[in-house]
Formats: structure tokens, sequence, C-alpha cells
């Protein structure tokens, strides 16, 4: 860029978000306000106000800033962008998708591990409702660790055994945190059963846990459990060259609806929308409080009705006259 005397803070952008995709020929449909960048997982632009919102991502990307939207989801540099945005030293090149340079794979930078699982297994059996059981087995086969930071930490392990990522989910119920950890790509946290012929992808571990949870035997037979953490079409992309049917299990709202509705899966969360809750977590956590409730309703009805003395049974006339 030439050097105008401006702080980047003094560019004035020449065009709108929607404008730039139209403008370079990405592959674009608008439906009434809203345009879908389709390639770039989940890219959408509201016309009206000028905001993106980019739902496959895990960290939820979005707002009305255009740089950020080139750079973040586009991989731009900042001053590429800038140039694309406000047309200065446009002749210095509009800018091709097919001339950027895919971004280089980080460095994995896996959690370092604390001592205790206190704070782990707190969190997920007594605030999410998840079986103890199955958080110990997880520990047990080296797939959940609390680190330093309190957080559980879910390991992307492929079938030789070699730790590709992380998923990383906060304990602190006032302060809510979720994650991967640094240099994480398309690895995912998995869960086989018998010899899989089917997929069900979640958007989370925890919502993954919570269908082990519930589902039973027979459903989860031969299958395959995922967790995207988020929305990606790059891990459901690797998982359909398999050719094995996807199930949907992900979160009853409208970006999941239509999460499932582009990419042809198979719904599998109609129990969510019947039940009124959000995620298979919410589903687990009511399921149980529900069944809680019965257990002390019938628990009261046996109390003693004074301090030693036992409720009769019931009054029977059998063997009267």
């Amino acid at each position: 860029m030439k050097n105008t005397g401006k702080s980047w803070s003094q560019y004035v952008v020449l065009m709108t978000i929607a404008d730039f995709f139209i403008q370079n020929g990405f592959e674009a449909e608008l439906v009434r306000n809203e345009l879908h960048v389709k390639g770039y997982g989940g890219l959408y632009i509201n016309t009206d106000i000028n905001e993106w919102y980019c739902f496959s991502q895990a960290d939820k990307h979005g707002g009305r800033n255009a740089i950020n939207c080139l750079t973040k989801i586009i991989g731009m540099d900042f001053k590429t962008a800038v140039e694309a945005l406000t047309g200065e030293n446009i002749s210095y090149g509009v800018y091709n998708p097919a001339d950027q340079q895919p971004p280089k794979p980080r460095e994995l930078i896996i959690p370092e591990r604390a001592e205790s699982m206190r704070n782990v297994f707190a969190y997920l059996c007594k605030a999410r409702k998840i079986d103890s059981k199955i958080v110990s087995d997880l520990a047990h086969n080296g797939m959940l660790y609390q680190d330093k930071r309190e957080n559980a930490v879910f390991l992307h392990i492929d079938d030789n055994g070699e730790i590709l990522g992380a998923e990383l989910q906060g304990t602190n119920t006032y302060q809510r945190f979720k994650g991967v950890a640094a240099g994480t790509a398309d690895s995912v946290f998995s869960l086989k059963v018998g010899t899989p012929n089917k997929v069900y992808v979640f958007e989370s571990t925890i919502d993954l846990l919570s269908f082990r949870q519930l589902a039973s035997p027979n459903k989860l037979q031969d299958s395959v459990l995922v967790s995207m953490a988020g929305l990606k079409l790059s891990i459901l992309k690797s998982f359909s060259e398999c050719g094995l049917p996807l199930y949907a299990c992900v979160d009853n709202n409208e970006a999941g609806a239509r999460f499932i509705s582009e990419n042809n899966l198979i719904p599998c969360n109609k129990v969510l929308a019947d039940s009124g809750v959000k995620d298979f977590n919410e589903l687990l956590q009511k399921t149980v409080r529900t069944r809680e409730l019965i257990d002390k309703s019938k628990s009261a009805q046996n109390l003693p009705t004074e301090p030693g003395k036992v409720k009769p049974p019931p009054h029977s006339h059998k063997g009267r006259r």
C-alpha cells in the first residue's frame, strides 16, 4: 500500500461486506436480506445492517467489522483486507481467493495436566449430571484430564493413539469457558461402539456424553459419536467420504436447523424440540432431575410418622368377614 500518511483507523471502507464477496466472484446466494457465502463454513451476511456471522467457528465469529471478516474467515492479512475494502492502491490487485496461501498449521500445545481431577468430576457429575462411571472410564482410558486452570481437557486421539488436539471445557459455573487447545485443526473427540456403520455428530463433547448416557444400547450399537466443537463443515466432509450415514445431534435452534438442511443430514434432535430444551445436556439434566424428584417423593411416602415408628402398610380388609 502506498504511504499516504494515514493511520489504519483513518481509512474509510468504501464497500459493504456483501459487496466485497459479490464483486470478487465468490459463490454466494442472496435470500431476502441475507447473503450466504458458500464454502466458508456457514458465513452469512445481513445486507440490511451490514453484519456478518459464521456459525461454524468454535468461537462464533461475527460482527460489523468488515476487515475482521476478511482476516478471520477468508484468511487475508490485515493490509490486503484494508486495500480490498477501501480502494486504496487498487492497482495493487483485487483479492483473488486462488492467490491466497493456506495458513501454516500451528504447533499443537496441550495444556499441562493437574494432579487432581476434583473440579472436573464435580462439574461433569454434579452440574452437568453426567454419570460418574462415564467420566471415570474416560479418565482411565486417557481421554480426559484436568489442566492447571481447572478446565476439563478432552483429548482428540486417533486410531494409532496419537494426540491430535483437545477440546477444553471450563468447570467454573459462574465464568463459562469452552474452546480448543492451540494448534487443534480438524481433529475430533470421538467414541466408538462396536464396528461403526453410522455417525452421530454433536456441537460439543458435553452433548456427546449426554447422548451417550440417554440413548439405548441398541441405538448406540455399531456407531461412532463425534464432537465437532462447533458446526464445522470440514469435519463433516471427512466423515461423509467414508460413506456412512450422518445423524445430526446439534442444538435445537436456527443455526442447527440450517446446518442440517444445508448439508442433507439426518436430524436426530427432534426429541429436543419435543422436550422444550436446547441441547442434549439440557435434556439429560431435565431427565435426571425429574427422576430425582420422583425418587424423593417415593422416599417421603415411606418416612415414619413419628421418630422410631415405621409407617404402617396400607389398611387391608383381606381375610375379614
